[in-house]
């Protein structure tokens, strides 16, 4: 759920704060890449609301849907106020510069060195507002009201779009939080190596029993690999040497040996020479291996242990995506792969789950199967 209210909306577009910006500005271009999916770049570059810029905030034209859409925007600081019919009058008066040709010629000429005016001859707006329907959307962080609502219905150039509907049309492009359960893992009798980065990354090195890795949550449903590139691949020849060996017990203590072992990125991590504890965690590299695991847990014995790495860090930051790029190196990870963490193929799929769900499933990422 987002919050709307100000000024926690403020933190759903801190990278498009500017002093050279309004805050509706920002608003709008957070909009923009929300619900019309812009990327940042052409989101920026179709809001113009600075001043000079004769009440308009942002220009979208959509060739294929031959329209011309018209942004304002307001940002209330008040959860209280609403949008009346006031603000829908002027922002109709402010589409009356758009009605034909010679409108859209005088508001050039009249315009200056505004960025709207920059805008409008880019766009090409004069010539496109002959075989393009024009219409009006004015955004808010408020509802509107009675008399806002009775305004609307007498005109149908404007769309009006407040915090209810932003709120019940919003697809995040973010995954679900890593497994916060608590896990600790028994080392007693085996050394493990601690490498520290700095106060707030380290790495713990040990050979955890894998009958301890099958009982993490997640692995059925592939929710422990949410930030992994892949999930499981099925009968790869690498898959297919995993489980021979799994099934050999005379192999379980050798598994060291010819295994690359399983990476697990974690928020908490407590160690000491007998148990290792980890929280918010999740697998970036290793879901072959837990899976074929998992699927053959009932032969799994005391002496196969797995060489797993725990890494303490942010889970949602740069470096976190760098060591899955690096750490994914035993079935062949292709370019595509690493588009499983777009966040617009992210929001797709959750898009997916919300309209389609028991319909169809968008796959993001190879061997991925519907939660």
């Amino acid at each position: 759920m987002i919050n709307l209210d100000y000024p926690n909306l403020l933190d759903l577009f801190p990278e498009h704060l500017d002093s050279n910006r309004t805050e509706s500005a920002s608003f709008l271009i957070w909009y923009l890449q929300n619900y019309y999916r812009l990327d940042p770049l052409e989101a920026i570059d179709s809001v113009c609301d600075k001043k000079g810029d004769k009440g308009i905030d942002g220009i979208y034209v959509n060739d294929n849907d031959m329209t011309i859409t018209v942004f304002q925007a307001k940002i209330s600081q008040s959860v209280d106020n609403t949008i009346g019919d006031s603000f829908l009058k002027k922002f109709y008066g402010t589409l009356s510069q758009f009605k034909d040709q010679e409108s859209i010629q005088n508001l050039i000429d009249t315009g200056g060195d505004a960025e709207v005016v920059r805008l409008i001859k880019r766009l090409d707006i004069s010539n496109k507002i002959e075989t393009h329907d024009l219409q009006g959307i004015f955004i808010s962080n408020i509802d509107i009201d009675s008399n806002g609502k009775a305004y609307l219905n007498t005109t149908s150039e404007i769309t009006f779009i407040g915090k209810s509907q932003l709120i019940k049309n919003y697809i995040s492009d973010k995954r679900t939080s890593p497994i916060t359960k608590q896990v600790q893992f028994d080392i007693s009798g085996f050394h493990a190596s601690e490498y520290i980065v700095d106060k707030k990354t380290k790495a713990v090195i040990a050979p955890i029993k894998a009958q301890d890795l099958v009982q993490l949550d997640g692995i059925s449903d592939q929710s422990l690999f949410i930030f992994n590139v892949r999930g499981p691949l099925g009968k790869t020849q690498v898959n297919k040497d995993i489980v021979k060996s799994i099934k050999d017990s005379n192999t379980h203590k050798l598994f060291p040996l010819f295994h690359n072992g399983i990476t697990v990125i974690c928020g908490k991590l407590e160690n000491d020479k007998n148990k290792i504890e980890i929280n918010d965690y999740y697998v970036v590299n290793g879901c072959q291996s837990l899976d074929s695991l998992y699927k053959n847990r009932n032969v799994l014995t005391d002496n196969l242990r797995i060489l797993t790495k725990f890494i303490k860090m942010d889970v949602n930051s740069p470096l976190s995506e760098q060591v899955t790029r690096y750490s994914n190196n035993q079935n062949g990870v292709k370019p595509r792969d690493f588009q499983a963490n777009n966040s617009i193929q992210i929001r797709l799929q959750n898009e997916f789950r919300k309209f389609y769900a028991g319909q169809y499933f968008f796959e993001i990422k190879r061997g991925q199967a519907e939660n």
